[in-house]
């Protein structure tokens, strides 16, 4: 980045344009002048200090090949002493030993001698020609040499040592490198196909809140001015998940034990399969590297807004682990659920989605008390519907949620349940979040605008992801607090763009969204080569240095291995259920599958609980620091040694599964370069259907034991980000941020008293038709 910066600098073009001037003969101005005895003085003042070497004007003979080597090594050997001479003069300031120096020197800075201006201009000189340092061709030209060695070791040492690789570690990543491949994508030859699948009949919206999908902005339930309900007063109350029976509802099949999935992978020749749910979390980190992590874009968000982060949440940032289990020739992407959790979120989706396809009789079935309650039996005849759609070597299936002829594309549109941000903050303890209400339109607490911008941080990238893999128009949201639904908002695709892309138009986000899959299919494809025919499981994170580059890691996993991973918190969940539904001790959830661990549940559709902790503000991003340099595509990191690698279990396991032989492993790094219709750009911005997008690639494979170091370090991130630690004792409760929503709660349970005397006193107010 720095030398393209520098060929396209003023500087460069001063330089070529005096070297031109002089070619022509005319007067040199004065600016050439200063700089052309700026680089003579720099020249003349080593080769004064080098032996055998004088600046006259007249040729030197051409010296023997053993004189050759020897001016090479006195001139290095003169730079060298000068680079450790201020070195140690450094370190002596630092240490406060120099008299007179007040304050310690905190930070070492080393700057080469010979500038790369300057190195540039010295390979621009022709020897003979006015201005040139040295008379000579040979001499000329074994002193570019060593210049360009020495520019080379001092670059490196003059980074800043808190922010950059070392020398020592970029010869150990340089070491540790086995080999590079490299390619071209080019958007124009991507595309994304839909297979014509005959699928169920898709449900759509009930109680008259299609209304909502053909106004932009917030639909109130009720409206705060004059207290009228738009629609049903019914959906003002939530079923408590207490009363609704969720045993009723069919089991999520995930992708791996999904044959109808499998066999349109097999009649397609293709090899990878997946759901929406299981490969967001992967393609999300896709985005991060080829926009290198382009900021969200907040304008839609009033200005008196307090909250000024414009990056993904912390938990969105996290390095992303999936399942690749192999089954006759097939590969199917399932989600890690090792750190999965239960929580009330969980339930409450899936209630709300009856809720707001069903009518108001239909929806009452499910009531555990219901006298007509709904059978098993009648629940597994309704089939389910899907999207299938294929790029590349992926089969991809999307579970539709609801649908509108009057919409455009295909009319399908997905259902979400938001909670309020006092809910989400702390959904282990929801209680205590319990009553907080949206009330105002603007505003950083108590507003939809709160709500909207949390989404933008934590789940619109999620979100828009899901709409492209299905095929959608876009998000269906439902506002609630657990207890109550407040509004309701209808978030199209192109409005999820402008605020993850910077624009409406759905060319940039489409198209990024190809080659992600496109680049994601090589990756696999390295991998299932290295390993073939075995299950994987992979990590992938995007670190956010200087220069953007992802971290891949396949490691081959067995299937009893994979089961003793998804099911690793089952325990803790079943009784988590248990307290919230207020099920008797005996009376279990749904039990897992006891088959062989092949044919074993991965796990239902994950729920990624938003954590996105408004109080980030103080996070600051430690990806940052991390630089990547043109010498090595990986970066050094030290792995977390108090909690030990996730994937290792138990953090007592005994000290001597330290000194087992390590297991097999394939750590690579990627790194992207972006080219917009024939220019290298960052990231693409105000991309049309028209332009072209080409993504020029590199992928590095690093050996042992520099890869094993850089997985543990992934995994200790992962788990710091995603488990769940404390949040019922005492450090939420003293957590500010928490105290203020919880102050907030209360304060909004007093309201709702109040609001309720007033319903009792005059009356409920319904639009016409709302009922």
């Amino acid at each position: 980045m720095r030398q393209r910066q520098f060929y396209n600098s003023s500087v460069s073009r001063a330089k070529s344009g005096n070297d031109q001037a002089s070619n022509e003969g005319g007067p040199p101005p004065v600016k050439k002048k200063k700089k052309r005895k700026g680089l003579q003085d720099v020249a003349d003042s080593i080769v004064r200090r080098v032996p055998g070497i004088s600046p006259s004007s007249s040729p030197s003979p051409s010296p023997s090949p053993s004189a050759s080597v020897s001016l090479q090594e006195q001139i290095l050997k003169t730079l060298r002493d000068d680079d450790a001479d201020k070195r140690s003069e450094a370190r002596r300031k630092r240490r406060g030993s120099t008299p007179g120096t007040g304050q310690p020197i905190r930070k070492e800075t080393v700057t080469a001698k010979i500038k790369r201006t300057e190195l540039s201009a010295l390979e621009k000189v022709k020897p003979g020609k006015p201005g040139a340092p040295f008379q000579g061709e040979d001499t000329t030209a074994r002193l570019q040499s060593s210049l360009q060695s020495v520019v080379t070791l001092l670059d490196s040492r003059g980074a800043d040592l808190g922010g950059r690789e070392t020398i020592q570690t970029l010869t150990t990543n340089a070491r540790s490198i086995v080999g590079r491949h490299s390619g071209e994508l080019h958007s124009e030859e991507l595309s994304f196909t839909p297979l014509d699948i005959k699928t169920a009949p898709v449900p759509r919206l009930s109680f008259g809140l299609d209304r909502v999908l053909f106004n932009p902005g917030v639909y109130h339930l009720r409206d705060p001015r004059s207290r009228v309900f738009n629609f049903d007063p019914y959906l003002g109350s939530i079923m408590p998940v207490t009363e609704f029976d969720f045993d009723a509802l069919k089991e999520y099949i995930t992708s791996s034990r999904d044959e109808i999935l499998r066999g349109i992978a097999e009649k397609e020749k293709k090899k990878y399969v997946g759901s929406s749910s299981s490969m967001t979390s992967v393609l999300s980190h896709f985005h991060y590297l080829l926009s290198s992590w382009r900021p969200i874009d907040a304008r839609n968000i009033s200005q008196g807004f307090p909250d000024k982060l414009r990056t993904f949440t912390r938990l969105l940032r996290a390095p992303a682990a999936m399942f690749l289990r192999y089954q006759d020739g097939v590969y199917a992407i399932d989600a890690d659920k090792e750190f999965d959790s239960a929580n009330i979120l969980m339930n409450l989706g899936k209630s709300l989605e009856k809720l707001l396809t069903l009518p108001k009789e239909d929806f009452e079935r499910y009531r555990r008390t219901s006298t007509n309650k709904i059978s098993p039996e009648e629940e597994q005849a309704i089939p389910e519907a899907y999207h299938y759609s294929t790029m590349g070597d992926f089969v991809m299936r999307s579970q539709l949620d609801a649908y509108d002829p009057r919409l455009p594309g295909t009319g399908m549109f997905d259902l979400k349940t938001r909670a309020v941000v006092s809910i989400r903050m702390d959904v282990r303890n929801f209680e205590h979040g319990l009553g907080y209400e949206i009330r105002h339109r603007f505003g950083g607490y108590e507003s939809y605008e709160r709500e909207f911008f949390d989404m933008i941080r934590a789940a619109f990238l999620k979100y828009s992801l899901q709409v492209r893999i299905g095929r959608m128009d876009g998000i269906f949201v439902a506002f609630h607090n657990v207890e109550r639904i407040f509004g309701f908002q209808y978030v199209s695709l192109s409005e999820m763009d402008q605020t993850l892309h910077g624009q409406s138009d759905t060319s940039l986000g489409d198209t990024e969204f190809q080659l992600s899959l496109a680049l994601w299919n090589k990756i696999l494809d390295k991998a299932t080569a290295k390993f073939p025919k075995r299950s994987l499981r992979f990590h992938f994170e995007t670190r956010d240095a200087q220069t953007p580059f992802m971290y891949i890691f396949a490691e081959p996993v067995t299937d009893d291995e994979i089961h003793a991973i998804q099911t690793k918190n089952q325990e803790k969940i079943e009784a988590y259920q248990r307290r919230i539904l207020n099920l008797p001790t005996k009376e279990r959830i749904k039990p897992k599958p006891t088959a062989a661990p092949s044919e074993l549940k991965a796990g239902s559709q994950p729920a990624t609980l938003a954590k996105d902790h408004t109080a980030e503000s103080s996070d600051k991003k430690k990806g940052s620091s991390q630089k990547i340099s043109t010498t090595s595509d990986v970066d050094q990191e030290t792995p977390a040694t108090s909690e030990g690698s996730p994937a290792s279990g138990s953090p007592d396991a005994p000290a001597e599964d330290a000194q087992e032989a390590p297991r097999e492993l394939l750590a690579m790094t990627l790194i992207v370069k972006n080219k917009m219709n024939g220019y290298y750009v960052e990231r693409p911005t105000n991309f049309t259907a028209s332009d072209k997008w080409t993504v020029q690639w590199e992928l590095t494979e690093v050996k042992q034991p520099q890869a094993q170091s850089l997985y543990t370090a992934c995994q200790n991130r992962r788990a710091k980000a995603l488990e769940i630690r404390g949040e019922g004792e005492t450090g939420v409760a003293a957590n500010v941020y928490i105290r203020k929503l919880r102050e907030i709660a209360k304060q909004g349970r007093e309201f709702r008293q109040k609001e309720d005397e007033l319903d009792k006193k005059q009356g409920i107010v319904v639009l016409d038709g709302a009922v």
